[in-house]
């Protein structure tokens, strides 16, 4: 943390690759632990080119599996991304806390607000000298039915069509970020991303964390769209976002249309497939093994601080257990009436 004050792109730049070994934890154990199956095509995502990518946001947690798309495509993706989020998840003890140490774009999805963040944070990686992949979801929130509904309402006030697999996108924030990084000379290519979800749709993380429901299978298709044929002017980049909307709801209408066991994107001429090789899958297991050591390490850690702190302030744990019985400390708080024997 001292760095931050005297060094601070030195900082920036271990916190980055600390963060991105630590990505590698969530996104190995959705693989090992629920046993998801990726498949991953198109066009590589470039570390070395800052971009913008943008995709669609069917469920909250389309970016965790994103992690693991950037992996089988390149490792070290992991260190250069950077994802646009709700302001709300700011305030999340700890996980808040890391992604704000990792210069996560935080929005309300108020202009006001959000202009000027996205123009310091901008300038910010642009000053740096880093090439990072910006994350961003045009739509602005997952697919789930009040914000279908709000999608709908929409449409009917602006005569806009249903979408059945997308949401209108958010324009202005869109254009925001493409002619700031356009002005800070910071963006080479958009890459457009297409999420889809063959099986089963876990809406949130409390499905994935209390329920434990989990996708078997996650089809990414990575399109790779070099500035060029981007539109300079805001008004027609507005329209050709809104176009290339249109197109992704009918490329996931053909997506699900299609049998179970057949759900795949169309491939292009040249297209990759990104599989995790020998190499990566060492790499990934060596990182989730070594996270899980220093998880037990700081566990046992902990354990023994409590032991020896009983022993140092009460004598030893059985004298706070006896003390305890008499007055619990805690029972106040929750509405425990401390029982006194006759």
């Amino acid at each position: 943390m001292p760095l931050l004050f005297v060094r601070p792109r030195l900082y920036r730049k271990l916190v980055d690759r600390f963060v991105g070994f630590w990505l590698v934890l969530p996104s190995g154990l959705m693989e090992y632990v629920f046993g998801v199956k990726l498949v991953v095509r198109g066009e590589l995502v470039d570390r070395n080119k800052p971009a913008l990518i943008i995709m669609n946001h069917r469920t909250r947690l389309d970016w965790l599996f994103f992690w693991n798309a950037l992996f089988r495509m390149d490792p070290w993706l992991l260190t250069t991304e950077k994802i646009s989020l709700k302001g709300m998840l700011k305030h999340v003890p700890g996980a808040g806390w890391a992604m704000a140490s990792n210069c996560f774009i935080f929005l309300d999805r108020v202009f006001q607000k959000d202009g000027p963040r996205i123009e310091t944070l901008v300038e910010y990686y642009s000053n740096l000298g880093f090439n990072y992949q910006l994350l961003l979801f045009p739509e602005g929130t997952d697919k789930c039915p009040i914000a279908t509904a709000n999608s709908k309402r929409f449409a009917d006030k602006n005569g806009l069509v249903h979408y059945g697999y997308v949401l209108h996108p958010r324009v202005t924030g869109f254009t925001h970020i493409v002619q700031k990084m356009r002005e800070c000379n910071y963006i080479d290519n958009i890459y457009d991303v297409t999420v889809g979800y063959p099986e089963e749709i876990v809406q949130s993380e409390l499905d994935l964390g209390v329920l434990g429901a989990c996708p078997k299978k996650i089809v990414f298709d990575v399109r790779k769209i070099e500035m060029k044929d981007v539109p300079k002017e805001t008004e027609q980049l507005g329209e050709w976002l809104v176009k290339l909307w249109e197109d992704k709801e009918v490329k996931l209408e053909k997506f699900y249309e299609k049998p179970l066991s057949q759900r795949v994107f169309d491939t292009k001429p040249g297209d990759v497939e990104f599989k995790l090789s020998t190499q990566t899958f060492v790499i990934q297991a060596a990182i989730v093994g070594a996270w899980c050591v220093i998880y037990q390490f700081m566990l046992a850690m902990l354990t023994m601080t409590f032991f020896v702190g009983c022993q140092f302030y009460y004598g030893g744990l059985e004298y706070l257990l006896s003390q305890q019985a008499k007055q619990p400390a805690l029972a106040p708080y929750f509405g425990y009436e401390i029982q006194k024997s006759s």
